[in-house]
């Protein structure tokens, strides 16, 4: 009975307990990595104001980072109530995760077998086939992520599962988290297949495992990629790279033009970690300039979004409505 109780503790306080685990985006570190660099945009736009001021200005670093009118806003608190059901739906085992690199990669490695025969001799899993391997499997998961991000805004059926998402208003760390179980299963698949094949390939070509660089439990370049201000990119909070880190890396800024309302933002900049897939797919948008930037689906539909219910079961009833007019027309 005591164990039972204390199980249940420990799952109905995962969303607490998020602060504090790695694999986390909200992981406490990565926080504060974000707001580190928030302090610099925040000491640069002072400086910029006092100079055209020609005097000092009165503002203050919490007030920057945290404003009232964007974490009080009726879209926010929609997203900390969503993020609190949805963790524990999560801990309960009640939306499924989807994981099944293993067995991509397994029947990777015997069909490049079965192609090209096996590897001659094992290879050393050194450093460098190690940070080779780490970089791999991080593209990897960027791909699946992006082809999913790609159909979820290019199929029409998935753009209504995908519209939990736009539908925030404003942005906080935690919009990262308003995310439809569907989207998460869509997610899931694509990244277990691209993932799987990078890991299979590289247990082919080197004749066996080898592991990752891993920093708490997370790949090397994906824990840098969240401590070098991720949640930034969920936020008001505008910090843009130099041209040509933009077109290796997906900047805070050009995430905030993706959830952009405005129609020439529209499908642009789908990338998670990398924005070379948007170039190959020509839906790389890299701003020139600090752009005011209003949230949203736009035309009026974000306010349908308005609830915990509408935003699990909504999009069922748009998506169901989709597919009979196109069962009728068909």
């Amino acid at each position: 009975m005591m164990e039972t109780v204390r199980e249940l503790t420990i799952t109905l306080g995962v969303p607490l307990t998020n602060a504090f685990t790695p694999q986390s985006r909200i992981y406490w570190l990565y926080l504060a990595g974000a707001l580190v660099l928030a302090f610099f945009v925040y000491a640069g736009r002072r400086a910029e104001a006092e100079s055209a001021q020609r005097r000092p200005v009165r503002n203050k670093f919490l007030a920057f980072c945290f404003p009232k009118t964007i974490y009080g806003h009726k879209s926010a608190i929609v997203d900390y109530k969503y993020y609190v059901i949805n963790s524990l739906l999560r801990a309960f085992g009640l939306i499924p995760i989807v994981i099944a690199v293993p067995v991509v990669a397994d029947a990777t490695a015997a069909w490049l077998e079965r192609l090209a025969g096996p590897v001659a001799d094992t290879l050393p899993a050194g450093p460098f086939a190690r940070l080779g391997y780490t970089f791999a499997v991080l593209v990897a998961l960027d791909l699946g992520l992006f082809v999913a991000h790609y159909l979820q805004h290019r199929v029409p059926v998935l753009w209504e599962f995908h519209k939990v998402h736009h539908s925030a208003q404003v942005l906080t760390p935690i919009t990262l988290y308003r995310m439809h179980p569907v989207d998460d299963i869509l997610s899931g698949v694509c990244t277990a297949l691209t993932m799987g094949v990078a890991v299979g390939a590289f247990a082919w070509g080197l004749g066996g495992a080898v592991g990752e660089v891993l920093v708490s439990g997370v790949n090397l370049g994906l824990f840098l990629f969240y401590v070098l201000g991720y949640n930034l990119r969920h936020s008001h909070i505008w910090l843009a790279y130099p041209g040509w880190l933009a077109w290796l890396l997906v900047s805070p800024a050009q995430h905030q033009i993706h959830h952009s309302s405005a129609p020439v933002h529209f499908n642009r900049n789908m990338g998670f970690v990398f924005s070379f897939w948007d170039r190959t797919a020509r839906t790389l948008y890299v701003p020139k300039k600090r752009e005011t930037l209003d949230f949203g689906i736009g035309g009026g539909e974000d306010d349908a979004y308005d609830g915990v219910v509408a935003l699990y079961l909504l999009p069922f009833k748009k998506a169901a409505g989709l597919l009979l007019v196109s069962a009728s027309n068909g």
